[in-house]
């Protein structure tokens, strides 16, 4: 218990130390395609110009086979195959080996030694791969990943993986940059096609190798071998699933990283930012992709810290399911058989409320209420994402929620009491989707949470649409009655009593003259006073007015409001 306690101490200040200013992503989702996967370019295949390579790429370049392991000394150099994030096609890089641990073979880029990396950082790399990370001292990277998840591929069948760090040709955008990748490619031999390089034949390096930046990602800061923590899961887990969905990919490599101690407070900061984006469907190859990793990441820890463990985790990485299957089939190994769109419902319950061991969110809903009654509103629902509405002064509201979505449904309420208590309650919805409830006068905040989740096969591009509304006393009945004064004949009284106390609110009368079948305004909404009190504690309402002679009191019909909601109707005579 101890070693736990000390463990979740450590990941609290991994996640607050300081990162880099821009955002580091991952390439490999640019290169992998869970749906047509790497094949070989066949004979038949190769039409005019099918077999021939970019121009700045030789074409009588082959894939070199290594030798043992022992027998590779420092000082060797190699030409990879790299692809350029640019363009999508592939240039040469020279590298020479500069580095040997008991697992890693590490080459540098010519042009980057002695200038960005030194021998002080390939040392440091060794020790961070093979001997410590921040988590345990006594245990590097790769030790940590393969005790949990599993041995990685050996294709060249040199014991090593090879990590190639060099500057990594990308788009250099100002807020992003990608840190590192694993290529699918480099684990087939020979010349393959793949849509992911625009059509254009490209050549396997056929090594388990991973691309580590340079620049602008510092190869001697305790990220780089976050990055490395990162890509080397994506080794490990091709060799299970090479078919596995993008965002199971990326939030079990984002987990890895956790796991070896290093920090994600950057990806966890980008979607504390921008929450609802959706779980499953991940970005195309220019959106802004930093708060998919974080997502991903917080789904992982969530089923790590409430359903068993990194167990779970490794579960999910050794099952060859894909995305929400994968999910439900690993979890069912574990003997958890709660439905996937169940757990999702509690992780963004979970993450409004920071419900866990290891990080702090601070989420905002996408939208405040601060006067009633809101009216019908209108939202959108992406599948697996969700949406935080709040509402100020929110005792005594009446929530109203709906939707014709045909799509599992529900609705939660997250109640924020004065006495710093927090409820969460579910609104019981009809067969049709639609329900309401009534929050607490002591409650001084209230998010609603909708949720429209489908598993089905097309999930990550399905949307649902949904309506909700805020009124005071929506649930609130009258039982009202029109009497003539008896001390002035010509006035009236209406005399209304709610079915329950009124906190901050006041009834309404509007009278209306029904006269030839025709319906006119015949006196402006006035408000109503409170008169007495009776035995129950219930108040009764009242309001006078002046009838003129020429006005029959059958002609004259009276409409009380409550919140600009008609809550009784009568006639003078009834």
């Amino acid at each position: 218990m101890k070693n736990i306690i000390v463990f979740f101490i450590l990941m609290l200040l991994l996640l607050g130390s300081p990162c880099q200013s821009s955002g580091y992503l991952c390439g490999t989702p640019q290169l992998s395609d869970t749906k047509m996967p790497f094949r070989p370019l066949p004979t038949t295949d190769r039409g005019p110009g099918a077999n021939t390579m970019p121009l700045d790429l030789p074409g009588n370049l082959t894939a070199p086979a290594l030798p043992a392991a022992p027998a590779l000394p420092i000082g060797t150099q190699r030409t990879f195959f790299v692809p350029d994030f640019r363009s999508m096609q592939q240039y040469t890089v020279s590298a020479v080996l500069q580095g040997i641990g008991n697992f890693c073979y590490i080459f540098v880029e010519e042009a980057e030694w002695n200038t960005r990396v030194t021998v002080e950082t390939v040392a440091s790399i060794v020790h961070a791969f093979e001997v410590a990370t921040p988590a345990n001292p006594e245990q590097g990277i790769y030790p940590t990943l393969t005790r949990f998840f599993g041995l990685p591929p050996d294709i060249d069948e040199n014991g090593r993986v090879i990590l190639l760090l060099l500057n990594i040709q990308d788009a250099n955008h100002p807020s992003q940059y990608t840190a590192g990748f694993f290529n699918p490619a480099d684990q087939s031999r020979g010349v393959l096609r793949t849509p992911g390089f625009r059509g254009f034949p490209i050549r396997s390096n056929e090594a388990d190798l991973l691309y580590i930046d340079t620049q602008p990602l510092n190869p001697n800061s305790e990220i780089a071998h976050n990055v490395i923590a990162h890509e080397f899961l994506h080794l490990i887990h091709w060799r299970h699933d090479p078919h596995e969905a993008t965002w199971v990919d990326e939030g079990c490599a984002g987990y890895a990283s956790f796991l070896c101690g290093y920090s994600v407070l950057e990806h966890v900061g980008a979607f504390e930012k921008t929450p609802s984006v959706s779980l499953i469907a991940w970005p195309e190859r220019d959106a802004d992709a930093l708060p998919h990793y974080g997502a991903a990441f917080l789904w992982m820890l969530y089923l790590h810290e409430q359903h068993g463990g990194t167990g779970t985790l490794a579960e999910i990485v050794r099952n060859r399911g894909t995305s929400l299957t994968g999910i439900a089939d690993a979890l069912a190994l574990k003997g958890i058989t709660q439905k996937v769109s169940d757990i999702f419902i509690e992780w963004k319950l979970a993450n409004y409320l920071s419900d866990y061991h290891a990080v702090r969110l601070t989420l905002s809903p996408r939208r405040w209420h601060n006067s009633y009654p809101s009216g019908t509103q209108d939202g959108k629902l992406s599948n697996f994402s969700a949406d935080y509405i709040g509402f100020e002064d929110a005792g005594g509201l009446t929530l109203g929620f709906s939707s014709n979505s045909g799509v599992n449904s529900a609705a939660h309420a997250i109640e924020f009491y004065s006495t710093g208590d927090v409820h969460v309650r579910e609104i019981t919805l009809s067969a049709g989707n639609s329900g309401s409830v009534v929050v607490p006068n002591a409650v001084t905040e209230v998010l609603l949470v909708p949720s429209l989740q489908t598993e089905t096969i097309n999930a990550g591009t399905h949307s649902s649409n949904y309506q909700y509304s805020a009124a005071r006393g929506a649930h609130i009945t009258f039982i009202s009655a029109a009497l003539p004064n008896p001390v002035h004949p010509r006035y009236w009284d209406i005399i209304a009593q709610p079915s329950e106390s009124l906190v901050g609110l006041t009834p309404t009368v509007t009278l209306i003259l029904f006269d030839n079948k025709v319906e006119r305004l015949y006196r402006e909404t006035q408000a109503m006073y409170q008169i007495t009190q009776d035995m129950q504690g219930s108040h009764l309402y009242r309001l006078s007015f002046l009838l003129e002679p020429e006005i029959a009191p059958e002609s004259v019909i009276y409409q009380i409001s409550l919140d600009s909601r008609i809550v009784d109707t009568g006639s003078l005579t009834e």
